[in-house]
């Protein structure tokens, strides 16, 4: 038959309550290490999806910009066509 400090202690010599302090201390430990890893996961996808938005905005600018200055190269090479053309008429 068992004593009744051996039915506390689980016959191990140690309390079961100290045991389960123990464990829960160790699970709010390792919560809280998760959820501090996570949230710094989180901003730093954060920060990557805005730096990304800031580039893909400044290729854009410059696309805009490249696709103006081809229309005017453009203009330019007609006008130019257009006075060789003349010239060679008068010719």
């Amino acid at each position: 038959l068992l004593t009744d400090e051996e039915e506390i202690t689980g016959g191990t010599g140690e309390s079961m309550s100290g045991s389960n302090t123990r464990n829960q201390c160790l699970f709010f430990i390792t919560f809280i290490l998760t959820l501090i890893v996570s949230l710094a996961l989180v901003s730093f996808v954060i920060f990557l999806i805005f730096q990304t938005r800031n580039e893909v905005d400044q290729i854009s600018r410059r696309l805009l910009s490249e696709k103006k200055n081809i229309e005017e190269l453009k203009k330019l090479n007609n006008i130019i066509l257009k006075h060789l053309n003349q010239s060679r008429i008068k010719e």
